[in-house]
């Protein structure tokens, strides 16, 4: 039986370091894409990083081992960084901040 832990898109890896290499290296590529504006940071763009460090995550079985852990968590404060560059704002969110602007004016 195959172990459903080492299988990405197509590929079935011979190793959990392989699959782990790999699935690092193509989050961080998708980061660096969205930062030197080769992609642009959207939603989309950010979840499919999040996904890779997710599916990560489940080969482990939720815990990455500690020779992948800095990366691991260094790809995860990338993500937030690039969350946080973003001009999307949820609906309820830009209607509380709305409000609270008016709310301010008026002090």
């Amino acid at each position: 039986m195959e172990d459903m832990n080492l299988k990405y898109k197509d590929r079935i890896f011979v190793s959990i370091e392989q699959l782990s290499e790999t699935l690092l290296h193509e989050i961080n590529e998708q980061i660096l894409y969205i930062d030197m504006g080769e992609k642009k940071n959207t939603h989309d763009q950010r979840n499919q990083a999040k996904f890779l460090l997710m599916h990560l995550q489940r080969a482990y079985k939720g815990t990455v081992p500690t020779q992948y852990r800095s990366t691991y968590n260094s790809l995860w404060s990338q993500l937030y960084r690039l969350e946080h560059q973003d001009e999307f704002k949820h609906p309820y969110l830009k209607t509380l901040f709305d409000k609270i602007h008016v709310i301010r004016e008026h002090i």
